[in-house]
């Protein structure tokens, strides 16, 4: 088995290891002469393999204290993704507007969701961040992210929720380096207020064309950016 199959084994192994001992985030690991013994491999094997996990957030080295089950958060993800979208003669812009695709299937199906039901509070606070959004500027931005992530967190779908924000911020990043026209802030503000009425009118099928018309017009900056460039403004 070549080196790098035998460290993608054990990285694997040590992996089923946490999930069979339902170790939770932030409990010590084994000892290294532990997982040695567990898995039968070298020492130097076992601390690739935990330099590997700890990249990905699967385990965490507290210096002094040792090594520790990690959140597995999204970064390393993000790393990976925004790498893809910036990479030099790989279609670049087609991979951001596939990006986008990705986000308005999920974001659409979550909104249907929570057009079905919502806390009344939920309204208030969209609405807080539409009038927000009217004042361009750096806190319209933050409030365009916070709009997507209320409605994701009213779905109740914490995985779908750190997707969104993950490809909301790599979109944003890898957008804001290529230039070109920015967003208007009105219009912004106005096609996140339809999908709030359409939350308010608890209609499913109004909160998905409210929320496929507001992509529209995200989508159509994408396509002018492989003539000119992206917008800096926020991804919306």
């Amino acid at each position: 088995m070549a080196r790098a199959q035998l460290g993608d084994e054990i990285s694997k192994r040590i992996i089923d290891l946490i999930i069979e001992r339902e170790l939770p985030p932030g409990t010590p690991m084994p000892t290294e002469l532990d997982l040695m013994a567990d898995i039968g491999v070298s020492r130097n094997s076992i601390r690739e393999a935990i330099r590997a996990l700890r990249a990905l957030g699967i385990v965490e080295v507290r210096h002094g204290y040792g090594t520790f089950v990690g959140s597995a958060g999204s970064e390393a993800l993000r790393t990976w993704l925004l790498f893809r979208t910036r990479t030099p003669g790989a279609g670049t812009t087609g991979r951001l507007r596939d990006l986008l695709e990705v986000r308005e299937m999920l974001e659409t199906e979550l909104t249907r969701r929570v057009a079905r039901r919502h806390r009344p509070e939920l309204i208030a606070d969209l609405q807080a961040c539409v009038a927000r959004m009217r004042r361009k500027g750096p806190d319209s931005a933050a409030a365009d992210r916070e709009f997507h992530d209320l409605i994701c967190a009213e779905a109740g779908f914490d995985l779908a929720r750190e997707l969104t924000r993950l490809f909301w911020d790599v979109y944003r990043a890898a957008e804001s380096e290529l230039g070109g026209p920015a967003g208007s802030a009105v219009s912004t503000a106005k096609r996140h207020q339809a999908i709030v009425d359409a939350l308010v009118s608890a209609d499913p099928d109004a909160a998905e064309e409210a929320v496929h018309r507001h992509f529209d017009e995200v989508r159509k900056r994408a396509k002018a950016g492989e003539y000119g460039g992206f917008g800096a403004a926020a991804p919306e």
